[in-house]
């Protein structure tokens, strides 16, 4: 999801930032706010203190457009992290974000003006990427996020509430796509010909995975579901210190998880790109992912997911070439575009990508077989 930030930068705004922080249990003082990031979904700042042995903050504006349960969301993010925190403080591991609640102890304030904020304490230094420097990178993030399912896996699903139903459904994601081709608001499936083409062609296999979680065959676990690379930060050495951006934290596959972060990891280019052919699928950097994940998740994962790995990363790149796809046609209602093809761009990017999976379906499988064998070996030894 991608909604352009804007940049805040006027004395008067500064100074409602400064009483928004000060409803917080901060252990420092106010010194200044700059604006952070740019195309996330929230308004985001970083508060620096005063006191150089307290830490800084980063401060935020929720979207309640795109979030409407605001307080069902904040408990999910504040139910998750405490009990990872807990745990991680027993083994010394990474670290997790830690909410810093109201001096009424909630963990979201809302101003006068009904908008809702909350506030992280800032991990340092916080390096992020959007495309991976090295395979290092790559083990880390797969590690990273199999540990995250990994500590919540004693946590039960139903506790915690589905802010956006049906996320990753491909069942309603090709519902809303027809939709949309029915309706061909402005005009626009004409110029999207075999992109569409594309999707009625490969719909039936991209089926499978939500087949056999009708049947009850795939668990569903407590997921990240938004695991772009740059959903995660780390340190100097390459080391991942923290999974962020926990708004979509909710019940869902392992398989989610993994595809999406080979979606991202593995493609050598940007997520829309227009020159597609500057598009590869980086199978080192799918096999380091495969890696790290399966080192922090085989002692779980059933069969059927460790099976089902490779076509994740088909099925998380098909929906989201399918749901660009869907806002172009529908007039760019959801993710905002910086031109007027932008969606169509992203969703060509998509479309080459998964070719590119296709065509390494069969090197891909083996890699997760024999690491998944090689862990196992591993784990009977011990």
């Amino acid at each position: 999801m991608e909604i352009i930030q804007k940049s805040y930068g006027c004395k008067m705004l500064t100074t409602n930032l400064k009483s928004v922080f000060n409803k917080f249990k901060a252990s420092g003082t106010w010194q200044n706010a700059s604006a952070k990031g740019s195309g996330h979904i929230h308004s985001t700042w970083l508060i620096k203190t005063s006191e150089d042995d307290q830490p800084d903050y980063i401060l935020q504006r929720i979207n309640q457009n795109v979030f409407p349960p605001v307080a069902e969301m904040m408990a999910n993010i504040e139910k998750v992290t405490r009990h990872i925190i807990k745990k991680r403080k027993k083994h010394g591991s990474e670290e997790m974000l830690e909410i810093i609640t109201t001096k009424s102890d909630k963990s979201y304030y809302t101003d006068q003006k009904g908008n809702y904020w909350r506030m992280y304490r800032n991990i340092s230094p916080g390096i992020s990427y959007d495309i991976l420097p090295n395979n290092r990178i790559a083990y880390e993030a797969g590690k990273a996020f199999g540990q995250f399912i990994r500590d919540l896996r004693d946590l039960p699903a139903d506790e915690i509430f589905p802010v956006i139903p049906h996320f990753h459904s491909m069942e309603m994601r090709f519902g809303q796509f027809k939709s949309a081709l029915e309706a061909d608001p402005v005009n626009r499936t004409a110029r999207a010909k075999e992109e569409i083409g594309f999707v009625f062609s490969h719909i039936s296999d991209m089926m499978v995975i939500p087949k056999l979680e009708n049947e009850g065959k795939l668990p569903v676990r407590i997921t990240h579901n938004d695991t772009k690379i740059n959903n995660l930060l780390f340190d100097k050495n390459d080391k991942a210190v923290c999974v962020i951006d926990l708004d979509t934290v909710m019940p869902g596959l392992s398989l989610y998880d993994f595809g999406d972060t080979i979606r991202t990891a593995a493609n050598t280019a940007g997520e829309d790109e227009p020159d597609t052919g500057k598009i590869q699928f980086n199978l080192p950097v799918f096999q380091a992912c495969a890696e790290g994940f399966l080192e922090k998740t085989i002692s779980f994962l059933t069969p059927a997911e460790v099976d089902l790995l490779p076509l994740s990363a088909q099925y998380m790149t098909f929906i989201m070439g399918l749901r660009f796809l869907t806002d172009y046609i529908s007039g760019d209602t959801y993710f905002a575009t910086s031109y007027n093809n932008h969606n169509l761009v992203r969703c060509r990017a998509q479309i080459r990508l998964m070719r590119l999976m296709i065509d390494k379906y069969q090197d891909s499988r083996d890699i997760i077989l024999q690491t998944a064998e090689k862990y196992q070996i591993q784990q009977r030894r011990r």
